[in-house]
């Protein structure tokens, strides 16, 4: 979560108590295929009448240890989604089924999905039913949320009586069998179904899990921990500790958990209204894929803009940084830190791969507890010291959940021959025009892919993109016309540590 984060209504609200006409169309969804020099383009849609648009860019020359496909999976839910185990699976079976043709059998195949992939599963089954089916807003939804867990949190806190005065840990900590079985059955079963490995994200207390064999745990029926939906219930799980991390997992293609990595830098939502537990640079490690010499490792959304935390992975090796991302907020308008938010983002998805230096925020992670109006960093020069992360890989989650909206455009950005410079988010000049103060921003590298955001306004300068996009952005919400109309997208692409391509 980035700006989004800084605004997240949902919890804050908890803790209180026709496509458009002329050039502004949606993204063509007729099906098709278009190419050009440097990448396939195909267009669709669901049999919901969901859009979607795949991207693609192979090179099926290169060795196969030091080279991986990687997928960026820009997924766009639906509160539909969490009824049933059945349909939150289906919800991401039908983009893994888009992307299955281009499963590779030469190189190593790993499929990234976006940050809290399990936050809507809150309103999973029956307890989330009523919340799911008459909650105008969040703060309703929460309101009717909070009795369904009402025995789950009574064991939490009678287990840790120091979250007895926290309001939002005891409902995740409560949550905890189904925000775990839903998601860890999902992502494993796609890896295992798929022969490829997945990275995936969900708040959770993981290590920290135990599965009880039988129908109560300490006095509390199974009924208080496992909601009625659920097809097995021969067993539940129970978290045995009070912390819960924001954290991305890596499955193997046997389905097992073989790396994870939490959030370090929490946004001021996530530290003080959802009361995550921050994970430690001590912990981070990078993970290589078996079989190739390429070093993945995983920098949660706002992580991924914090210099120290890039520096830190560097240091240890990365060459490929994945940054699963959920902007809960508007993406065509400012940020959090007061600049027009797909600037904001570049000091991510381009600052991670420089190599000597950028013009960025130095301190993101401090700036947005900053309580001044407009914008809350300067932006300067940052200087990199050393450099091995090669290629970004950043899927972003898509979707209204209530009021709030999820947004953004997913992209591959990376160092290699392929590097365009003559495209950047909606509403920015082209990379190789992007300055700051006279001084280019980001002199290395470029995007791979880059998908495109819901509305093509491509014929437009970028102040008029700018202009025209704040007014289309408000059309995707709750109750407006184009309300959830958003893209799902899937970014296919060969990345290798050849030093010649």
């Amino acid at each position: 979560m980035w700006k989004g984060d800084f605004l997240f209504p949902f919890f804050r609200l908890f803790l209180i108590l026709t496509f458009l006409a002329s050039s502004f169309s949606f993204l063509s969804c007729e099906k098709g295929k278009v190419s050009d020099d440097t990448t396939k383009i195909e267009e669709g849609t669901f049999e919901n009448g969901d859009r979607y648009v795949i991207m693609r860019s192979f090179e099926e020359n290169l060795p196969n240890q030091k080279t991986v496909r990687f997928f960026a999976f820009g997924h766009k839910f639906s509160i539909e989604d969490v009824e049933t185990e059945e349909k939150y699976y289906r919800s991401y079976l039908k983009v893994a089924e888009l992307a299955k043709p281009y499963i590779s059998k030469k190189y190593e195949n790993v499929f990234v999905f976006e940050e809290h992939a399990g936050l809507p599963l809150l309103f999973f089954g029956k307890r989330g039913k009523n919340a799911r089916e008459n909650a105008p807003n969040s703060l309703v939804a929460a309101a009717l949320l909070q009795p369904e867990f009402q025995d789950a949190s009574s064991y939490y806190v009678s287990k840790f009586p120091e979250i007895s005065t926290f309001l939002a840990r005891p409902l995740f900590l409560a949550a905890t069998d189904t925000l775990w079985r839903v998601f860890f059955d999902t992502f494993s079963k796609i890896a295992k179904d798929y022969g490829v490995w997945v990275v995936s994200c969900q708040n959770s207390p993981y290590p920290h899990i135990e599965k009880v064999q039988g129908n109560s745990k300490d006095g509390f029926p199974i009924s208080a921990f496992v909601d009625e939906v659920v097809k097995d219930k021969s067993y539940f799980y129970v978290a045995t500790t009070s912390n819960v991390w924001n954290t991305c997992f890596v499955f193997s293609p046997q389905g097992e958990i073989k790396h994870y990595t939490r959030k370090v830098n929490l946004v001021p939502t996530e530290k003080s209204d959802l009361q995550f537990s921050s994970g430690t640079y001590e912990e981070l490690s990078v993970f290589r894929i078996p079989g190739t010499e390429v070093d993945i490792c995983v920098a949660i959304s706002l992580d991924a803009f914090v210099p120290r935390y890039i520096q830190e992975l560097d240091s240890k090796g990365c060459d490929v940084l994945l940054q699963p991302d959920a902007n809960s907020g508007a993406w065509a308008t400012d940020g959090g830190l007061g600049y027009w938010q797909p600037l904001e983002w570049l000091g991510s998805s381009m600052g991670s791969i420089q190599t000597k230096k950028y013009i960025g925020c130095p301190n993101p992670h401090e700036a947005l507890f900053s309580q001044k109006t407009g914008q809350k960093c300067n932006f300067e020069e940052i200087t990199v010291n050393s450099k091995s992360i090669k290629y970004n890989v950043n899927p972003m989650m898509t979707g209204n959940l209530f009021e709030v909206s999820f947004d953004g455009q997913t992209a591959i950005t990376g160092r290699d021959k392929r590097a365009r410079r003559d495209i950047n988010y909606v509403g920015l000049p082209k990379l190789q025009d992007l300055t700051f103060e006279g001084k280019i921003m980001f002199e290395d590298g470029g995007f791979i892919l880059l998908g495109p955001w819901s509305f093509d306004l491509s014929s437009l300068t970028p102040e008029e993109q700018q202009n025209k996009s704040r007014e289309l952005q408000k059309t995707l919400y709750q109750g407006e016309e184009n309300e959830g109309k958003y893209l799902s997208t899937i970014l296919i692409a060969d990345l290798t540590l050849e030093p010649d391509f």
